[in-house]
């Protein structure tokens, strides 16, 4: 026997699932990605995964969080320093994947990495 006092109902202990949550997106594009992945394992052939730098897709997926905020910021307070901030994070981020995807020499283009720090620094004052 419980005691009526320390029962805890279903409703006190779980939420409505939101199917249009961000996390809930993101969980969905894990989930297919690793089935992608491991049916490429099992021996089914899948033609987009031929490309050899496929897995620079997932640093521009890093890209859609920062972009989205500088998105959301410039809608709600303008342009300011938490939309240039976002800005800069979400087009260093591309940068690199791009990088990448594209098979760009980075001996070329390091020196990018040193005005992205510049503006960094230009972006880094009061919120």
């Amino acid at each position: 026997m419980s005691n009526p006092e320390t029962q805890v109902t279903p409703s006190e202990t779980t939420k409505p699932l939101k199917p249009h949550s961000p996390n809930w997106v993101f969980g969905l594009a894990v989930v297919v990605i690793g089935g992608l992945l491991l049916a490429r394992n099992l021996g089914i052939e899948l033609f987009f995964l031929d490309f050899h730098n496929w897995w620079a897709f997932f640093i521009l997926a890093a890209a859609v969080n920062p972009l989205f905020n500088a998105y959301q910021s410039f809608k709600t307070e303008g342009f300011t320093y938490n939309t240039l901030i976002s800005l800069v994070s979400g087009s260093t981020i591309v940068f690199i994947a791009l990088i990448f995807l594209l098979d760009l020499p980075l001996g070329t283009w390091w020196p990018s990495f040193i005005i992205i720090g510049g503006l960094y620094m230009m972006t880094s004052g009061k919120r």
